[in-house]
């Protein structure tokens, strides 16, 4: 079988919002514009699928799994995938453009849930044969199932400022699954909240002193092991994970505070300000005297 391209105009307006949602009542093929669901296809956007009836068999990049109602997963960009069955299929697909986030990923990644189930179940998802997906019991899925259908509604009625809706609704539901991960008892799934944990750490407790061997007891993984797969996760290590974050925060304080640059230095974790300001001109092309003054 062929793979398809996914065409972004499909799902996403030219100038608008890059998060769309799509809804599979029943079997029948072709059920709106672009509808690849049978159709082993890729796309350069994530997608969010949200098994709500029924089920079926997916495939993912060569590994069929079976899906069922309450089943939750997500397909990262440029991942091959289509439904091989389906039975009497339910299913909302939320999509959207990752870097359209960029601005609230500090604030997700600061969710140890978010963490294990955006980042790290993917990755793990061939290894643990899928047994470290999301699946919620039916009472969980109706406030689910309500915020779904306030997005449905929204969509249909194209009011003003019906992106913003779109994007609150869409973070809102993230919030939601990332906190129901958490609660996953799972021994797969608790082992990537535990990773997820250790980025969250990362994020909220940039100012602390951190090393391999604390990060690795979080992690409960050995640095040869937790080392690969954190950065191919994340596409830093662990301490150049940390450095990023410190700068970034730092890069906000310039702007939004008049405290000393050696003092910001101190408060996000680098104790030697020349040490700091060289980290931050190699990360910036800039000083951190002239990106405040620019």
């Amino acid at each position: 079988m062929q793979t398809v391209v996914a065409n972004r105009r499909d799902f996403f307006p030219e100038d608008g919002c890059p998060i769309a949602l799509r809804t599979i009542q029943g079997d029948y093929p072709i059920q709106h514009e672009g509808d690849l669901t049978d159709v082993r296809h890729t796309h350069d956007f994530s997608e969010l699928i949200i098994i709500t009836a029924g089920g079926g068999k997916h495939w993912i990049n060569g590994v069929t799994y079976s899906v069922k109602a309450g089943d939750i997963f997500l397909i990262q960009g440029n991942t091959e995938h289509y439904f091989k069955e389906r039975y009497k299929l339910g299913m909302f697909n939320i999509m959207f453009d990752d870097s359209y986030l960029k601005e609230h990923l500090r604030s997700l990644r600061a969710l140890s849930g978010f963490n294990a189930f955006f980042l790290f179940e993917p990755t793990y998802r061939r290894s643990h044969k899928f047994k470290s997906h999301l699946h919620i019991t039916d009472e969980a899925m109706r406030p689910l199932m309500t915020k779904l259908q306030e997005m449905l509604d929204e969509l249909k009625n194209e009011r003003t400022g019906s992106d913003l809706i779109l994007l609150a609704k869409s973070l809102e539901i993230f919030v939601f699954i990332s906190r129901e991960y958490s609660r996953n008892q799972n021994p797969m799934a608790h082992s990537l909240c535990r990773l997820g944990e250790l980025i969250s750490l990362l994020e909220n407790k940039y100012m602390e002193h951190w090393t391999i061997r604390r990060i690795s007891k979080i992690a409960s993984m050995a640095p040869s092991t937790l080392l690969p797969v954190f950065k191919k996760v994340t596409g830093y290590s662990p301490i150049d994970y940390l450095l990023q974050v410190r700068l970034s925060k730092a890069a906000d304080l310039l702007q939004k505070t008049e405290d000393p640059i050696s003092e910001i230095a101190q408060k996000c974790g680098f104790p030697d300000s020349n040490y700091f300001s060289r980290q931050f001109k190699k990360r910036y092309n800039i000083s951190p005297r002239d990106y405040r003054n620019g």
